[in-house]
């Protein structure tokens, strides 16, 4: 956009639409009647803040006693194992590794057992 252009916009007469001819005529006898509160019901005064407060207390309200005893389970002592230890020292490094990792196999599957007792179980995992 030019300064000319711009100038030429700024400078034209604004055209505005003129009011329908009752419109003064409204605004005036608005403004000469004495003002009146709205009228509330008693259900919006009352009734409908009432039960906005009962229903935050439903919702926000302890749901009671639990019927029955609670549940809790022991976990179970893991036993450790002193022979472990003392042949660990004599062993070479990759074959405590070894070691260590079937041990650690042989939990994970102690736990997905505990955890899972549907969880099928292959022959060779069960003898070891």
């Amino acid at each position: 956009m030019t300064t000319q252009t711009l100038e030429t916009r700024l400078r034209e007469k604004i055209v505005t639409e003129t009011p329908r001819p009752g419109f003064e005529t409204r605004i005036q006898a608005m403004a000469r009647e004495p003002f009146a509160p709205e009228k509330k019901g008693f259900i919006r005064r009352f009734a409908v803040p009432a039960m906005a407060v009962l229903a935050i207390f439903v919702v926000i309200a302890p749901g009671g006693k639990p019927s029955g005893e609670a549940v809790t389970v022991a976990p179970i002592a893991v036993e450790p194992t002193n022979v472990a230890i003392t042949e660990s020292i004599n062993e070479a490094p990759v074959q405590r590794e070894i070691r260590g990792l079937k041990n650690d196999a042989r939990r994970t599957m102690s736990l997905f057992q505990k955890a899972l007792p549907s969880f099928p179980i292959s022959k060779k995992q069960q003898e070891e």
